[in-house]
């Protein structure tokens, strides 16, 4: 094959990863919105039934109600499970790689509370470039993170989300990237994960994240990103905001900066003293640059990326 043919061959490859989650993408944005529909619709009815004729919606409501992501995961795995069959499954999809030690899963969990101190630093950045011109991402940051308000939406922001992201963007979308090196797979599994989020205040998180998780992945099991994701969004996301809820400002600053700052300054001490296992694992893993232009240039990650970034700039526009 020429040069000009494996370019191709490989933008084909990647491109069907792409076009994949812009499937579930608008599959999952049509059932979210069939559902906010039917939600509208019972309102207006009770509301009429008690004789209240002004129309006004609870968006709070209808904005919890996950049940439309739920059908949507559902779906989305049926079908991916369709595709790839089920030998892969059972043989590929839960691959046991290395086995799991208790002192390096518990550096990963420092590494998940860290991130959150990074992420309060991206947040804080971005309210201070947006203040001159009167905006606040504020109620963005209210909508994606906390504690749920609804059954539907702690089973699955807390529960299901955390095992159908892995499934789909490790088990699946990082698998199909794996064979071209897993340096390679790693990264362009995070940045589609963080780019999926489709907001400025979850995407550079996510890829952060996804860096962690997809290595986890490649180098433990499925099984142990699963749990770290679990562990990000059950324990740290939702139970600390329901036990902390009722708490002073001052005394909620301070649990987040011991705990979060302090796992941050942990993450940064650890990483430096297994700096050159590090290194050697980066030798170690080659990663192809002619996979990486291949796959930044495949047609369907070009319109998965800009449509993604659409959705974040529109965002800006509508506070």
């Amino acid at each position: 094959m020429t040069d000009k043919q494996i370019n191709r061959w490989l933008r084909r490859q990647f491109s069907r990863v792409g076009w994949l989650l812009i499937l579930y993408y608008g599959l999952m944005t049509l059932l979210t919105s069939l559902m906010s529909a039917v939600d509208m619709a019972k309102q207006a009815l009770w509301a009429f039934a008690a004789g209240d004729y002004t129309g006004s919606v609870d968006w709070n409501a209808v904005n919890s109600n996950a049940w439309g992501y739920i059908a949507a995961m559902l779906t989305g795995f049926v079908v991916l499970d369709a595709w790839k069959g089920k030998d892969y499954r059972k043989q590929e999809l839960f691959r046991k790689e290395n086995p799991m030690k208790g002192r390096i899963f518990f550096c990963f969990l420092i590494f998940c509370m860290g991130a959150q101190m990074a992420n309060s630093l991206w947040v804080t950045l971005l309210e201070l470039l947006l203040y001159p011109a009167g905006k606040s991402l504020m109620p963005v940051l209210e909508s994606v993170a906390g504690s749920s308000d609804t059954f539907s939406m702690f089973l699955y922001a807390s529960i299901l989300a955390p095992v159908w992201e892995e499934l789909l963007f490790r088990g699946y979308v990082l698998r199909t990237l794996r064979p071209f090196g897993k340096r390679f797979a790693i990264l362009g599994s995070a940045i589609l994960f963080g780019l999926f989020h489709g907001n400025l205040l979850q995407t550079p998180y996510a890829v952060l994240m996804g860096l962690l998780f997809g290595y986890v992945t490649v180098e433990y099991s499925l099984v142990w990103s699963i749990a770290l994701h679990m562990f990000n969004n059950l324990v740290l996301a939702d139970l600390l905001a329901r036990l902390t809820a009722s708490w002073p400002e001052m005394a909620l600053g301070t649990l987040n900066l011991v705990l979060f700052g302090g796992s941050a300054l942990l993450s940064v001490v650890i990483l430096s003293v297994n700096r050159k296992r590090i290194r050697g694992y980066q030798k170690g893993e080659w990663m192809d640059r002619r996979c990486l232009k291949c796959f930044f240039l495949s047609p369907g990650i070009l319109v998965m990326a800009a449509a993604m970034c659409v959705i974040m700039i529109s965002m800006l526009f509508a506070l």
